[in-house]
């Protein structure tokens, strides 16, 4: 997929990994810029939405996300994007295989 940040920090973060590190591997022996790298990675590697791995959930978001799509960093951390998809005819965000292009909002969030 083609990813864009929807804000300039977050992609200068997963762009300076000693940056990254500093600011979300707070736990002891837990490599949480890592696992952001990780899932960034999967996203970038798929053609579509649809093609990410069941194991990092892909899931559309309810409530103030509405609209939005999040996947698994960690048990209770995700990424959350929205399909970028201007003036594309083909574009249906309930299906899968048309989100070709995503923005990404949060790179590490707790929405529970």
């Amino acid at each position: 997929m083609k990813i864009e940040f929807d804000n300039p920090k977050h992609e200068k973060l997963v762009n300076d990994y000693d940056m990254l590190c500093s600011r979300y591997n707070k736990k002891k022996g837990v490599d949480s810029a890592s696992a952001i790298l990780m899932a960034l990675d999967v996203l970038n590697a798929a053609n579509t939405l649809a093609d990410v791995p069941p194991s990092y959930r892909p899931h559309p978001l309810k409530g103030a996300y509405k609209g939005y799509f999040a996947v698994d960093v960690d048990k209770i951390n995700r990424i959350i994007f929205k399909p970028n998809h201007e003036g594309d005819a083909d574009y249906r965000i309930d299906n899968y295989k048309t989100i070709k292009n995503i923005s990404i909002i949060e790179i590490f969030k707790d929405y529970h």
